[in-house]
């Protein structure tokens, strides 16, 4: 496959296209996937899918689920679709070419029990865009912003669904400012530290549309220390499919 790598997973028999120069996966597409808890039968939607990693790892470790994932870039639609494929998951997940600023015109009110991204989360008119087109709109607010997924989410989620993202510490502030103004109530939080004497670079947070006040705030989760993943990081991977 000229211009794509096809590569193993978490386990042999996980599977996924991705392109070489457009959207690739890492680790904190895997960590959003870990914190998201379904239940069985529920219904989710990932926005901005990219590659679909999110959905399949999520489909292998809850047999009984079904989603659908968006994303405004059509190659990352066509590879999603491949890789549902070659897992065997097409027919509990499908991608689809649609933006999250439209999800009004495609998608019923209160569909879905569970919503989860990964946003891009610098604003246009700050940091350096990136060349690629596509790396560009899965970082940079060019196409939709924060806002535009959380109020997407909101309006998929059913009452007392649940919201799961990841996204770069910078923008924390303004996602429990605009979670409130959504009527998402913000219940976990875990802050992400490349290193335990480096600062949080990312965080992951779970809210519940129409939840009551009330958060926890677990243990941060570090990343890497002597030039490896820590143990915790180690055993997250580990562990996925028996947690």
């Amino acid at each position: 496959m000229k211009g794509f790598d096809l590569s193993s997973f978490l386990r042999k028999d996980i599977l996924f296209i991705q392109s070489r120069k457009g959207f690739r996966f890492g680790t904190d597409s895997f960590l959003l996937a870990d914190f998201a808890k379904l239940n069985r039968g529920e219904s989710a939607i990932d926005l901005g899918t990219g590659c679909g990693v999110i959905p399949v790892l999520l489909i292998k470790k809850y047999p009984d689920v079904r989603f659908i994932g968006i994303d405004v870039v059509e190659e990352n639609v066509e590879i999603s679709n491949r890789n549902a494929r070659i897992n065997g998951v097409e027919g509990r997940f499908r991608a689809e070419l649609l933006n999250v600023r439209n999800v009004k015109g495609r998608f019923e009110p209160e569909s879905f029990n569970v919503v989860i991204t990964n946003p891009p989360f610098i604003e246009v008119d700050r940091g350096k865009v990136n060349v690629e087109s596509e790396k560009a709109v899965a970082k940079h607010e060019i196409l939709a912003k924060l806002e535009d997924f959380i109020g997407a989410a909101s309006y998929l989620l059913r009452f007392r669904g649940r919201f799961y993202m990841v996204c770069h510490v910078s923008r924390f502030i303004d996602t429990v400012i605009l979670l409130r103004k959504f009527r998402i109530e913000p219940k976990t939080l875990q802050f992400i530290h490349p290193r335990r004497d480096e600062r949080a670079s990312l965080f992951l947070i779970e809210g519940r549309k129409g939840g009551g006040k009330g958060i926890e705030v677990l243990f941060p989760l570090v990343l890497y220390e002597n030039g490896e993943y820590t143990q915790e990081l180690k055993r997250r991977y580990e562990t996925f499919f028996n947690r």
